[in-house]
């Protein structure tokens, strides 16, 4: 007797045209760009704008150097391939999401309306909270109708992103490196051994706590987010596997939690996705939530002064070309200038990997 029963077609498509696009990004990033990368290197212009990205007076002639590097890269018929290739796969990942998850979306509403075992945890939505006028409109990494755009995001398995980016190689994450370590990297670079209370700011669906909670298990966190869908799919995630964590819809501008409250502040992969104002506010906001003495711990894609040339071109074409408007913007501030002005102290960043990824910004509340 025959028990083997093997996938619907439809499973089994979605599979292989996943496996497909994640081919695709495998070759494009680990075979492509580094032919483009050692195009750029081998040209007299290539080589003169390696020589001042170097230069003592590289950062404010960063935008003008980034323009230069750009326009060079373009001009190489392997790097527009790549590209093409890089724009492909960012945008079927979402598709193939929305596809996997409407065939499933009885199973996946009925999974959803499940009780759960409470861990103990809180959710406060805020149904008042208006979306900031730079969030509003962006289809963020060309997702569709952006973070709640759609109702289904959040609450299925994202089966395409892991299936296609396992090979990383996107934006600013580098070819064969590994994701699931690099959270757990960006922690522990917090200098203490122990934290009370930690605070993240745009939390998400709660990846990252539950990254904290395993590196400092007795520290009560809590998690701040605009969007609703992340908050309600990252709590129940967090009911479901026993993670205890507060988490709340709030502007990380104004978290309305009391002034030196928390010994730890968290930001992983934020700033880039908001202008340097706003990422202004969130440290004047840090600051002030912090403890005296408190720890920020900042990890985003690096700033363009700390990647060659060529790095710097593929990590401005994340602007225009996967919906990230503000990706330029945040790679050319400097945080660890922003910071210090704030009032914080012992400031410093620096890279945990290569093409200075994860790149990580540490810094403190004075103790008075």
């Amino acid at each position: 007797m025959n028990v083997f029963s093997p996938p619907p077609p439809s499973q089994q498509r979605n599979r292989a045209e996943t496996e497909l696009l994640g081919g695709i990004l495998k070759y494009s990033s680990g075979v492509m760009r580094p032919v483009a990368r050692e195009n750029f290197r081998s040209t007299p212009e290539g080589q003169a704008l390696e020589e001042e990205f170097q230069s003592p007076d590289s950062e404010a002639k960063m935008p003008e150097l980034v323009k230069r590097a750009v326009d060079l890269a373009q001009s190489d018929k392997f790097y527009r391939l790549e590209r093409f290739c890089q724009r492909l796969v960012a945008e079927e990942v979402m598709n193939k999401n929305i596809l996997h998850a409407e065939e499933k979306r009885a199973e996946i509403e009925a999974r959803a309306a499940l009780p759960v075992q409470g861990s103990g945890g809180t959710l406060e939505l805020d149904p008042d909270l208006k979306m900031p006028a730079y969030f509003e409109g962006v289809e963020w990494h060309l997702q569709p109708g952006g973070w709640d755009g759609y109702d289904l995001y959040g609450k299925s398995a994202n089966m395409a992103f892991m299936n296609i980016y396992k090979y990383a190689g996107f934006a600013a994450v580098p070819f064969n490196t590994n994701m699931s370590t690099q959270r757990a990297d960006v922690i522990r670079s917090l200098p203490k051994k122990h934290y009370d209370r930690i605070l993240e700011i745009g939390c998400g669906p709660a990846n990252t706590l539950a990254v904290i909670n395993q590196i400092f298990p007795d520290a009560e966190l809590t998690g701040c987010d605009l969007s609703e869908s992340l908050l309600v799919s990252g709590f129940r995630r967090a009911q479901t596997t026993g993670l205890k964590v507060h988490l709340k819809q709030r502007d990380a501008r104004a978290t309305g939690e009391p002034d030196n409250h928390f010994d730890a502040v968290v930001s992983y992969a934020v700033h880039h996705e908001a202008p340097v104002s706003v990422n202004v506010e969130m440290f004047a906001e840090i600051l002030r939530v912090l403890k005296p003495g408190g720890d920020l711990v900042i990890s985003d894609p690096p700033p363009f002064r700390a990647v060659e040339p060529f790095h710097a071109a593929v990590l401005d074409w994340d602007t225009v070309h996967r919906e990230e408007p503000y990706f330029s913007e945040a790679s050319l501030a400097n945080w660890d200038k922003e910071l210090t002005k704030l009032g914080f102290v012992n400031v410093k960043s620096f890279a945990l990997g290569e093409c200075s990824y994860p790149w990580v910004t540490l810094a403190s509340k004075p103790l008075a």
